[in-house]
């Protein structure tokens, strides 16, 4: 008895100090079954939460900490289920041994009643509070503080197949901090996530900044359904210069061969080798985010953002960084919401005074101040959600310049296609004054092989005060043409600015006005029904007068517009075209005419519109020139 009554102590002290699970897999060596299927609770869920664990061979008697790869499952699937997969499941042990990890299987099921995972998705599908963003977190801190891992980001690493790939994607991108690879298999390529009444459409071709620092790798096959769609995702890569590892199999929507494990180890392995490099904090991140605040870095950002939307921060290091907010991505209009309130990480000397260069983008204006540090080295700074540059300086800081903005021809945003494209930037000094007054050189370059820069070199003489800085116009010949799906279609620039031994490194995403034929056969939605419903607002007439919102056919497809026209406000709106799954939005311009747009103006647009082929999907992007006339009665 008095034996039986040590132990029920001992045990009472191991729970106690948290130690317990460690000591009952020293107990238990694992060998007896590849798995186990546990729970915890959660406090995101509100209620008990399963997993699938998998322990690597010795972990009982080791005594050493292991990396985790985190697994996220695709539609219908559960943490012990994926039809879809073909995943062998006893067999991943065999994985796990070899690579000596622990593997990890959550279950991204949001109510048992239905198999959509994941709480993302169309409109429709965006059903629970619930947010996976939270969850993730919440599981890899119990799996930290009950297995014996490793728990910094160079060993954890996420997995996901089909609607867990797009997860992968998205996850990594939130929490570049926490993870330092990632794989989507078969990854869906957007969807809708946040809340029922806030929730915004995620890209995955346009938010490879939020990977920039985590490795990555994409696994396609050519038979499958989202084939195509992930050649998007692909080129979206691409575009942004984010190296990433792909490979297409053949087989189809699935993981592996059924009863295989040769195509996952190729996903595990790439995982576990990314696990033996070092992966530092990076000097300088960009990030976009859908959710009012955030965390990234050791930056935090508090926004009274209540629309979907996301919040950019751009070039954020020791210098400072700039603020932006989209409706959507790539090009939509700045959030009209109050301004972000950015802490930073502790990178300053505690309590000690900093100059701060605010620039405004609506105002035109920079704002010299002081900011005091707090006893951490933390700074708390504000930035007009609109568009702002924050420089945070010494007086004797050398220079530090990034771009602030550009003109084409000396009002436009697009380039145009020939060979006259006089291209205007200019530039912000986050830094100090220190040869404040020495020339710079800038020098312009893009790997787009239709775009010609005669003259890429531009040297300019700063005064020694200056924060922005025109420079003299470039001169670009463009012979682009309209990209046939919808990968991304701006010209991306990058810049190099050289102030003494200073170099500083940015980059312009710059749209073109492509040279293409008139829609013809054009229709008006002012209210008056098109197709299925009325997506404008007026006097159903099917003439664009003053003060209404109207939406523009080509025959029966809704145009996505694009003008830069004063008496024009661009919204968004979305349609998933039917296929044979629903992936792949489509998006479209409702026009908001000025109420003080006078009669007769004409307004031009360029244009576009998809279509979808039902299986595989394939989005066929055609393009067009609209002009309408204002009329008023």
């Amino acid at each position: 008895m008095m034996n039986r009554f040590k132990k029920r102590v001992a045990v009472g002290l191991l729970i106690a100090t948290g130690f317990l699970p460690f000591r009952v897999f020293a107990q238990d060596d694992n060998t007896q079954q590849p798995y186990r299927d546990l729970t915890h609770e959660s406090r995101v869920f509100g209620h008990a939460k399963s997993y699938r664990l998998y322990l690597p061979q010795g972990y009982s008697t080791s005594g050493k900490r292991y990396p985790v790869i985190y697994f996220f499952h695709g539609w219908g699937g559960r943490h012990y289920m994926d039809d879809n997969a073909k995943l062998a499941y006893e067999k991943l042990k065999q994985l796990v041994d070899k690579y000596d990890l622990i593997l990890v299987m959550w279950d991204g099921n949001i109510d048992g009643k239905e198999p959509r995972p994941y709480n993302i998705g169309n409109h429709n599908d965006v059903k629970f509070s619930v947010q996976m963003k939270d969850y993730f977190p919440e599981l890899v801190s119990h799996i930290d503080q009950t297995y014996r891992t490793l728990t910094d980001r160079n060993h954890r690493g996420i997995i996901g197949f089909s609607m867990g790939g797009f997860m992968s994607l998205f996850l990594s991108g939130k929490y570049p901090d926490q993870v330092c690879a990632g794989v989507s298999i078969m990854g869906s390529p957007e969807f809708f996530v946040g809340s029922p009444e806030n929730h915004t459409l995620y890209p995955i071709r346009y938010t490879f900044k939020n990977v920039q620092d985590v490795d990555f790798r994409i696994h396609t096959s050519d038979t499958d359904i989202l084939y195509n769609l992930n050649e998007e995702v692909k080129y979206g890569a691409a575009w942004e210069g984010k190296p990433v590892e792909s490979e297409t199999f053949p087989g189809g929507h699935r993981v592996d061969n059924a009863g295989e494990t040769v195509i996952f180890e190729k996903a595990l392995k790439f995982v576990a080798d990314s696990f033996k490099k070092p992966h530092k904090a990076p000097d300088r991140w960009s990030h976009f985010d859908l959710y009012p605040n955030f965390r990234l870095w050791g930056y935090s950002v508090e926004s009274n953002k209540q629309q979907p939307g996301f919040i950019f921060l751009k070039n954020v290091d020791k210098k400072g960084f700039g603020g932006y907010t989209k409706q959507w991505l790539p090009d939509g209009p700045a959030l009209a919401i109050g301004p972000l309130k950015v802490t930073t990480a502790p990178v300053y000397a505690p309590n000690k005074t900093y100059q701060v260069a605010t620039y405004s983008v609506p105002t035109g204006k920079t704002v010299l101040s002081e900011r005091k540090s707090d006893a951490n080295g933390q700074l708390a700074l504000e930035v007009d959600a609109r568009g702002g540059e924050v420089g945070i300086f010494e007086k004797t800081d050398a220079p530090a310049w990034v771009c602030l903005d550009y003109k084409v021809n000396g009002k436009s945003r697009f380039l145009e296609t020939g060979p006259a494209n006089q291209l205007t930037l200019r530039l912000f000094n986050r830094g100090g004054e220190k040869a404040g007054s020495q020339p710079i050189r800038v020098v312009v370059s893009t790997f787009d092989k239709d775009i010609i820069l005669k003259d890429s070199v531009v040297k300019v003489k700063p005064t020694a005060a200056e924060h922005a800085l025109a420079l003299p116009p470039l001169t670009i010949s463009c012979a682009k043409q309209p990209m046939p799906h919808a990968e991304p279609s701006a010209v991306k620039f990058r810049v190099t600015v050289y102030a003494g031994d200073q170099v500083s490194k940015d980059e312009l995403e710059i749209p073109v006005r492509y040279e293409v034929p008139v829609f013809n056969a054009v229709s008006v939605d002012d209210g008056k029904v098109i197709r299925d419903q009325a997506n404008g607002k007026g006097n159903a007439d099917g003439v664009v007068n003053p003060g209404e919102k109207v939406m523009l056919y080509a025959g029966k497809n809704r145009l996505r517009l694009y003008t830069e026209d004063p008496w024009v406000r661009e919204e968004w709106a979305d349609e998933m075209i039917p296929a044979r799954w629903p992936d792949g939005f489509t998006q479209q311009s409702i026009l908001q005419i000025s109420p003080d747009c006078p009669d007769g103006h004409r307004i031009e647009c360029l244009a576009n519109y998809e279509t979808k082929t039902f299986n595989p999907i394939e989005r066929n992007v055609t393009w067009g020139k609209v002009t309408f006339t204002v009329r008023r009665k």
